[in-house]
């Protein structure tokens, strides 16, 4: 009969020990991402577009997308987005017919740059204070500190 108590014990135990280890992550919500394509270039200069995709289960109700130019690329002409500049930082902010985008839904703009090139590409990209590339803020919980576990006379205790 002790022998039943302590093996329940120790498998009770080892049970416990097995479920604090494993820990289970917070699902990442979707987010909204804003993503750059450079649609043509032609060595003077080039056409960018960025789309911006909402998965992030909410409609936003407005948008503004910012980023860094290198030095000497500039932005000439754009549509589709009202045009903010501050020396090479560039920021882009939805006009009133295209500001709210739904769930699932996205929306675009371009611009003409100059001049063109390998190295014309906007750095440091930020949709409405996040990073373009969407993720997550969340961090996964931390690891549980150590469980023990002492078996009794038909009994464990934790």
């Amino acid at each position: 009969m002790r022998f039943r108590v302590i093996a329940g014990s120790l498998v009770a135990a080892a049970a416990l020990a097995a479920a604090a280890t494993a820990v289970a992550l917070p699902a990442q919500a979707a987010s909204a991402t804003a993503t750059f394509v450079k649609v043509g270039d032609w060595g003077s200069g080039f056409e960018g577009k960025y789309t911006i995709k909402n998965d992030s289960g909410t409609a936003m109700s407005s948008w503004k997308v910012e980023f860094d130019l290198p030095a000497g690329v500039s932005v000439g002409s754009f549509w589709d987005a009202t045009l903010t500049r501050n020396g090479q930082h560039i920021t882009f902010s939805n006009v009133g017919w295209n500001g709210s985008v739904s769930s699932g839904s996205s929306v675009s703009f371009g611009f003409l740059g100059t001049p063109g090139g390998a190295n014309s590409v906007p750095l440091n990209c930020k949709l409405n204070g996040a990073d373009c590339g969407g993720g997550s803020t969340e961090t996964a919980p931390g690891k549980p500190g150590a469980v023990t576990a002492t078996g009794g006379s038909k009994s464990v205790s934790l």
